[in-house]
C-alpha cells in the first residue's frame, strides 16, 4: 500500500487530490477485499464476498468504512485514511488486524 505524497493533508477539497491518489486508495481497498476473500475461502466459506462502502476521502473525513458480506454474515472494516494509505509498519499492522477481524467474523 502506498504512502501519502502530500504529508497527509489530503481531502476531497484539496487541490492536491489527484486521480493517482484516488487510484491508490481504491487499490488499497481492493487489496483488503481480496485478502478477506482469500481468508474466508481458506476457512471453508465458499461464498463470493459482497461489499458496500461508506467513506469520505481524506483523513479529515473520519473513518473509512467497508462493509463486507457473505450470504449469512457481515463485518465492518473501519480504518482511518492514513492507515489505509500508509506504508509504515504501524499502519500496515492496523490493516492486517482489520482484515483478520473480518475473516474471523465471516469465516
Amino acid at each position: 500500500m502506498g504512502g501519502l505524497p502530500n504529508n497527509g493533508k489530503t481531502t476531497m477539497d484539496d487541490e492536491q487530490f489527484t486521480v493517482e491518489l484516488a487510484q491508490t486508495f481504491q487499490k488499497s481497498m481492493a487489496a483488503i477485499i481480496d485478502a478477506v476473500q482469500v481468508g474466508i475461502w481458506q476457512k471453508g466459506v465458499r461464498d463470493l464476498l459482497n461489499y458496500s462502502t461508506d467513506y469520505g476521502l481524506g483523513q479529515q473525513r473520519g473513518l473509512q468504512t467497508l462493509i463486507l458480506k457473505t450470504g449469512h454474515k457481515s463485518a465492518y472494516v473501519r480504518l482511518h485514511w492514513d492507515s489505509i494509505m500508509g506504508s509504515n509498519p504501524d499502519d500496515q499492522q492496523l490493516v492486517a488486524y482489520a482484515v483478520q477481524y473480518a475473516i474471523n467474523e465471516l469465516g
